[in-house]
């Protein structure tokens, strides 16, 4: 299975050179965990060392009026022997998931459907010891007029600025990381309501792109699973992707996310089939479209179509 998961981690890497010039390289590693349960991780370093954080989502069903208690736990493991202790500090953020699939972190309380002022978490601030597990306690409170459906927050971890130590006279390789545990707080009455928008095909160089155009007009966030076939004149599949797990789709947004199939397709029409169970209670969607293969291949030829049907 081609799985596409759900949550972010960052590292910002450094590079400090001296000759009296100081070159900083900043990379940033996203990394989407899929599971309730999964674990963040800022990545290996060379030395093998890292702290990773867990749940990486969560997800609670609170009524208006609640209050429930959870904790986040920071495990900072080290396989060199030769990790520091290191000061981390905890901030919230709102989030969401852009159109084109990208993970977006916002101020808090600056999104309509945020929950970022329902959380209070402690310690905000505290060193980390390799070898050991540090939990933070996030106790999540929900307001007794809260709107029904899903409210989103972030808890961000990184590590304080001030305990980077930098030596001019060395060449360094310095892992900042940022890490982040999302949070889904859901309340009743949640809807979930699926719809296959748009389907768009192109052929290129390089292989086959498909782009569905998936709508959510629920309230609560959609995990679906989906398929492609390219299917040729002759009926005869040429391409697939027999199991796919989209992004998921949150309450009231709209996602274009490219498909890409590694196979070059001879000069000719196909037929790209797109099936999709928004695992909303409906029946699953099939959208078809044409696909025109022309010579040369390095002058993509795209077909757009708002046809769907349905079928079981």
């Amino acid at each position: 299975m081609k799985t596409t998961h759900e949550l972010f981690t960052a590292s910002k890497i450094l590079i400090i050179m001296t000759m009296n010039k100081i070159f900083t390289f900043f990379a940033f590693l996203f990394v989407l965990a899929s599971l309730a349960g999964a674990q963040t991780t800022s990545g290996n370093t060379p030395s093998g060392d890292g702290i990773s954080l867990a749940p990486a989502r969560v997800e609670l069903e609170m009524k208006p009026g609640t209050e429930t208690t959870v904790v986040i736990n920071l495990d900072y493991r080290s396989t060199s022997g030769a990790a520091q202790p290191t000061r981390i500090v905890a901030s919230l953020n709102d989030w969401d998931i852009t159109k084109d699939g990208r993970v977006e972190f916002y101020k808090s309380n600056t999104k309509p459907n945020s929950a970022s002022s329902w959380l209070v978490y402690s310690p905000a601030e505290t060193t980390v010891t390799p070898g050991n597990i540090h939990s933070i306690r996030v106790t999540i409170s929900v307001p007794a007029d809260a709107a029904p459906g899903d409210h989103l927050t972030a808890l961000i971890i990184e590590q304080r600025p001030d305990t980077i130590k930098f030596n001019q006279n060395a060449r360094q390789m310095i892992v900042r990381y940022r890490m982040a545990s999302v949070f889904y707080i859901k309340v009743p009455n949640l809807t979930r309501r699926g719809m296959l928008a748009n389907l768009q095909a192109e052929s290129s160089q390089e292989g086959i792109f498909v782009t569905p155009t998936l709508k959510n007009e629920g309230n609560s966030v959609i995990r679906p699973t989906a398929s492609v076939k390219i299917i040729d004149a002759v009926g005869k599949t040429v391409a697939e992707l027999p199991e796919i797990e989209p992004l998921p789709i949150l309450g009231g947004s709209l996602t274009s996310q490219l498909l890409f199939i590694e196979n070059i397709l001879q000069p000719g029409t196909y037929t790209v089939k797109y099936r999709i169970d928004f695992q909303d209670g409906n029946k699953p969607t099939e959208g078809i479209t044409d696909l025109i293969v022309k010579t040369p291949k390095n002058s993509p030829q795209i077909a757009i179509t708002d046809k769907t049907t349905q079928k079981p």
